[in-house]
């Protein structure tokens, strides 16, 4: 019923503008009964008091230009025309702010084949507010250093370049968004995980307990004589507030700074951290000459990683060198659908630190499958 509506809509806007005399009724009469069909209280929005007032102007000077340069039938004529085209485009992009959104236009392109067009249409009407804040902060901050309230043609080139920075740090985000609903197709995608080890994902939100619950089984897993090899990212909390995080290689126990917070928007990768390189290199030994039949520790996979970056590399190499027995690693909930993307035949159990009392626990119980018998771990 909405997409019969919604279709019924287009065809007005359509028909609006072709240059047949009672086009403009004909697209305001299906506009409206497109409104009607899908939601009646849009007609009543759509006539907002400033919104009527903007299209009579517009209509009225239509029709005094036209009545100016041929005569005051013409111009009367123009201006009904006008008037009536602008009321269909104002029931129309009421109807779709209300009942379109990213996913409405990726299912609508995908059923033709251009599934990567509605995706990238669907971004791209997701960014639009976005833009229009960042347009707005952009001149209040210009306004403040110049001490005046109204822009200059001398401020158009300083709002350019940082629109046009805006817009490309909005559209990486709006890629990055989709990525994590399992949308891959506008990120440089990383090379798979190949190989077919247990995978067990730990996963909840910042402070749920994941890093803690990954080093106690990490302490199990050596008791029991597992080889243990991968990086933990303990948090460094400051007054409730995580103010970045370490590294430390489980087997040497080294530890290195890897990301300190800055102010929103000045981080690197698009977070609000700055990274250490020596955090990195770090990470990158401790996932060196891995055992063979080990357990993979990764705490954690995070954004980042999703896009080809960070630790990404060095994680697929342990994984394709090292061939682990099972691998623990620990994402936040909404990045897990792109992860899963990115492992191959790969059996995934899935534990969350949030509803399980006792989560190291419940990691090992996940991993029993894949663990050497008490005793038998080293060789």
């Amino acid at each position: 019923m909405k997409a019969g509506g919604l279709l019924l809509g287009l065809a007005a806007l359509g028909l609006a503008f072709v240059p047949w005399p009672p086009a403009p009724w004909v697209a305001l009469v299906c506009a409206s009964a497109a409104a009607l069909w899908i939601e009646p209280a849009s007609l009543r929005r759509a006539w907002a008091g400033r919104t009527l007032a903007t299209m009579l102007l517009a209509s009225g000077v239509t029709a005094a230009l036209v009545a100016w340069a041929t005569d005051l039938p013409a111009g009367v004529r123009a201006g009904l025309a006008m008037l009536l085209r602008l009321a269909v485009l104002v029931v129309v992009t009421t109807l779709a702010a209300r009942h379109v959104n990213h996913e409405t236009w990726r299912r609508a392109l995908g059923h033709v084949g251009l599934g990567r067009l509605g995706l990238v249409c669907g971004l791209a009407l997701n960014a639009m507010p976005h833009l229009a804040e960042a347009w707005r902060d952009t001149w209040i901050a210009l306004a403040v250093r110049r001490r005046r309230r109204h822009p200059r043609i001398r401020d158009a080139m300083p709002l350019l370049e940082t629109m046009l920075a805006h817009t490309g740090r909005v559209a990486d985000e709006a890629a990055v968004a989709a990525a994590l609903r399992g949308h891959m197709a506008l990120m440089p995608r990383p090379e798979p995980l190949v190989g077919s080890p247990l995978v067990v994902v730990l996963t909840g939100r910042s402070g749920s307990g994941k890093t803690p619950a990954v080093e106690r089984l990490v302490d199990i897993l050596r008791e029991r004589g597992v080889e243990v090899f991968g990086f933990l990212q303990p948090p460094i909390w400051h007054q409730g507030r995580k103010e970045g995080f370490d590294v430390v290689d489980v087997r040497s126990a080294r530890r290195m700074p890897l990301g300190r917070r800055v102010a929103d928007g000045q981080g690197d990768h698009h977070t609000p951290f700055v990274f250490d390189s020596r955090g990195f290199a770090l990470a990158r030994q401790a996932l060196i000459r891995p055992p063979r039949r080990g357990v993979l520790v990764v705490d954690e996979i995070g954004p980042v990683e999703l896009r080809g970056e960070g630790h990404w590399d060095a994680v697929a190499g342990a994984w394709r060198v090292g061939r682990p027995l099972a691998a623990v690693l620990t994402l936040r909930r909404q990045l897990i659908p792109a992860f899963l993307a990115l492992l191959g035949a790969t059996e995934v159990v899935i534990v969350d630190a949030e509803v399980e009392a006792d989560p190291a626990t419940a990691v090992l119980a996940a991993l029993a499958p894949s663990l050497p018998p008490r005793g038998e771990g080293r060789v």
